[in-house]
């Protein structure tokens, strides 16, 4: 009998568990285990699923959530599923500059307490060009305690500090690369440099699509291809 996929399936910065909703009934019909990760930067409790020997190992990541995965998950992944995702966020040189810029301002509007503003603002830029209110409830309207804070200041630290994809990354797994073709988050170059790094992964781009993915069918579409490995 053929083996179920465990999906190991984590958020991005600023983002929570309930990101994945719309992958749980595609999961349940094939009787695919669906787990989610959860950085705990909201109400929600910090959550590390384990991998389960009873079922092959896939991870989809989304964005930073490819740095956020612990190492032992990435390494025992048997396929991986890299969502707008990124070795180095940060491109080397001057065109660089600006996101470092950007990044400094996140941190100082968290400091000062300005939250909302921050979040409307970031929110915005991940869904265009699709409307914001496309894009599935997360931690903006939560009460963000102190370590909730820090955590969020902890991980824009680890979004500079990105530089190539993670050492335990299972380079023999299968790999999927699902691009946003009007990414506003991730730099085309960071891009450019995740498909040299990973030169042997299958490669999805999706146009007039922005960082959020926002799009209806991609649930199905990625458990179609991973149904193939």
């Amino acid at each position: 009998m053929k083996m179920q996929w465990q999906l190991i399936a984590v958020h991005g910065w600023g983002s929570d568990q309930h990101c994945w909703q719309s992958w749980q009934e595609p999961c349940e019909k094939r009787g695919w285990l669906l787990e989610c990760f959860e950085r705990g930067y909201g109400e929600n409790k910090e959550k590390i699923p384990q991998w389960n020997s009873k079922y092959k190992h896939a991870l989809v990541v989304n964005s930073l959530g490819l740095h956020l995965t612990p190492n032992k998950i990435l390494a025992e992944a048997e396929a991986v599923i890299l969502l707008a995702s990124f070795g180095r966020f940060i491109p080397e040189g001057s065109g660089g500059r600006a996101l470092e810029i950007a990044l400094k301002g996140m941190a100082q509007k968290i400091e000062a307490g300005e939250i909302k503003e921050l979040f409307d603002n970031f929110r915005e830029k991940v869904a265009a060009p699709q409307p914001v209110d496309y894009l599935p409830p997360g931690v903006e309207n939560q009460k963000i305690s102190e370590l909730g804070k820090r955590k969020l200041l902890n991980d824009l630290n680890l979004l500079a500090k990105c530089k190539e994809i993670p050492k335990s990354f299972p380079h023999n797994s299968a790999v999927l690369i699902v691009e946003a073709g009007e990414d506003q988050i991730v730099s085309n170059a960071s891009k450019t440099e995740m498909r040299r790094e990973l030169n042997k992964a299958e490669m999805i781009t999706l146009d007039g699509i922005g960082h959020g993915l926002l799009m209806p069918e991609l649930a199905e579409m990625v458990l179609n291809w991973l149904e193939k490995q």
